[in-house]
């Protein structure tokens, strides 16, 4: 059952008899779920304050399984003609389509504060509702100054793959999901991809290739994102090779040897993400649609990547593809290193929807100077409850002072995962916390000085900018050949064990000891800290005015400002 609720400005929408609120550009309007049908058969008429420019776009379902968002009658009033045409030309509006993962998110909120600058743009921003809340609350508070920003929260459901909690969730299933989830908004695009207001450029996650089809019906520039490393970027494109050559990270005859593709030479057949081999057919798709994008932003830098010159080698199998197909010349693709971004000052804006103060900046407060240990496995991941007691044990054992954020799974207690009587004879050496942490200040305290990570990019690139050693444990996807890159090429990590990560799910109390007092209070570990100072030097140069990736991140974003 539907009825129709009515704008001042003569816009209309239908809506579900049940609905709870839905939010117009931060402002709430509620309406009553209790009409009976003969009640809601008569339009409800609303009068909702709108600012300039602004229209209905979309409806919050409050404690429904599903958000839907559609726009009934897109005729623009006057005076939204007059901000949208001016001298002949449309303004531009750039759709950013994400993926639930709140770390391939934040590169697309650093975008989001570069853009701010820009008046004229409009920005819409599709996602994950949990995702979007935070948007939405950063842009409450005034974050994004005068930026025209609209939400669509359509995507609702995280597919779970497994029940592993080092990695529970996979990019395939997911993407999937989320194309079936778009498929209303397909044909809103497309039917009005001819309005003035329609966008002008679409800016996607790495993983939603199908979105470029539409992209090419509307006509648009269509950029993908790889929020993880640019190594990662070169197994996603490079994928098909890997396949023919059977270079599976676990069971290939040649997983102890280097892998000789160029962008990746650096690290093992056995750090290659499996996901690239197992799920084939998806990555074969993202690799075909990677290399007819417009653009290829790779949120690294040339300065960071140094000899394995990633980015680099995208380029050149870019240009090599394009001279090789035969046919209708490809697209002009662009591939643009324009990080490191992160929530660091001098990287990128420093942001959190979250107002809580946290107990673990104060603990850090009584600790001496680059004393800590700093533990996190990042949004998603977890080592198994199995090897939590050997990591506990470890950690006491070097008797070196630690801050573990530890993620307690649904039916559990931490003193069912924890070692009995550990928490009372560690207490004042280590502080654990069970809910939210700010990584970013916390890898920034003074006191910090190790971080044992799960080498998720957005957590590793923090670490850099920090100037913060680590000791690696990956666990799954990227992260094995992300930890290659920290202990072998730029020599500011150590792995927790010498082993293959799919050898990790299993580590002892004396290993977890002997790295933490190796990082930290070796003769060594002046020369991580070193070492990681000065490859923080060399990242802020390379985001610095002039530096390369501020130089091509501006021209990135002037070519989205400027529609042709």
């Amino acid at each position: 059952m539907h009825f129709i609720i009515y704008f001042s400005d003569g816009i209309f929408a239908t809506v579900p008899k049940d609905l709870g609120t839905f939010p117009v550009c931060g402002q709430d309007c509620w309406l009553p779920s209790s009409r009976s049908q003969e009640e809601a058969v008569e339009p409800v008429q609303f009068e909702i304050r709108l600012s300039p420019g602004v229209r209905f776009t979309s409806v919050l379902l409050i404690g429904a399984a599903h958000v839907q968002s559609r726009l009934i009658d897109s005729e623009h009033s006057a005076e939204e003609t007059k901000m949208v045409i001016e001298n002949g030309t449309r303004r531009p509006h750039i759709l950013m389509i994400t993926m639930p993962f709140p770390g391939h998110v934040a590169p697309f909120i650093q975008l989001l504060y570069l853009l701010k600058e820009h008046k004229s743009v409009k920005v819409t921003v599709v996602g994950h509702p949990d995702r979007i809340a935070e948007i939405s609350k950063l842009y409450e508070r005034g974050d994004f100054k005068d930026l025209e920003l609209y939400f669509e929260p359509i995507f609702r459901v995280i597919p779970v793959y497994s029940k592993d909690p080092k990695f529970p969730v996979r990019a395939a299933t997911t993407c999937d999901q989320e194309e079936i989830e778009f498929q209303e908004m397909k044909k809103r695009l497309i039917d009005e991809k001819d309005s003035a207001d329609a966008p002008t450029s679409m800016i996607v996650d790495m993983f939603l290739y199908w979105t470029k089809d539409i992209a090419d019906e509307m006509d648009i520039p269509w950029y993908t994102f790889y929020s993880s490393s640019s190594w990662f970027a070169v197994c996603a494109v490079e994928a098909p090779l890997l396949l023919e050559r059977e270079l599976h990270p676990i069971y290939s005859a040649k997983k102890c040897e280097r892998i000789d593709i160029p962008g990746v030479a650096f690290a093992y057949v056995s750090d290659i993400p499996h996901e690239c081999i197992e799920f084939s057919e998806f990555y074969a798709k993202v690799s075909d649609y990677t290399l007819r994008a417009t653009g290829i932003l790779c949120n690294s830098s040339y300065e960071m990547e140094g000899a394995a010159g990633s980015t680099k080698a995208i380029a050149e199998l870019v240009e090599r593809r394009k001279k090789s197909a035969p046919g209708k010349p490809l697209e002009d693709t662009k591939v643009l290193a324009v990080g490191p971004m992160a929530q660091i000052s001098g990287f990128g804006e420093v942001f959190s929807s979250r107002d809580d103060p946290s107990d673990s900046l104060k603990w850090l407060d009584t600790q001496a100077e680059g004393s800590v240990l700093y533990i996190a496995f990042g949004s998603l991941g977890n080592v198994i409850s199995d090897v939590i007691p050997q990591l506990a044990l470890g950690l006491e054992e070097s008797r070196v002072p630690f801050l573990w954020v530890l993620k307690v799974p649904k039916g559990k207690t931490i003193d069912e995962l924890l070692p009995q009587g550990f928490r009372e004879r560690i207490h004042g050496r280590g502080f654990i916390e069970t809910g939210w942490a700010p990584q970013t200040r916390i890898l920034q305290h003074p006191a910090t000085g190790g971080f044992l990570t799960h080498c998720g990019w957005n957590s590793i690139v923090e670490s850099l900018c920090t100037g913060v050693p680590m000791i690696t444990w990956p666990l799954s996807a990227d992260q094995p050949m992300n930890a290659r890159f920290l202990t072998d090429v730029t020599k500011v990590g150590i792995p927790i064990k010498d082993a293959p990560a799919n050898e990790l799910n299993m580590v002892s109390k004396e290993e977890v000891s002997a790295a933490v007092k190796r990082l930290l209070v070796s003769d060594e570990s002046k020369e991580f800290k070193k070492n990681s100072l000065k490859l923080k030097e060399t990242l802020a140069s390379s985001v610095g005015d002039g530096g390369s990736s501020y130089t091509t991140l501006r021209n990135f974003i002037n070519d989205l400002v400027t529609v042709k």
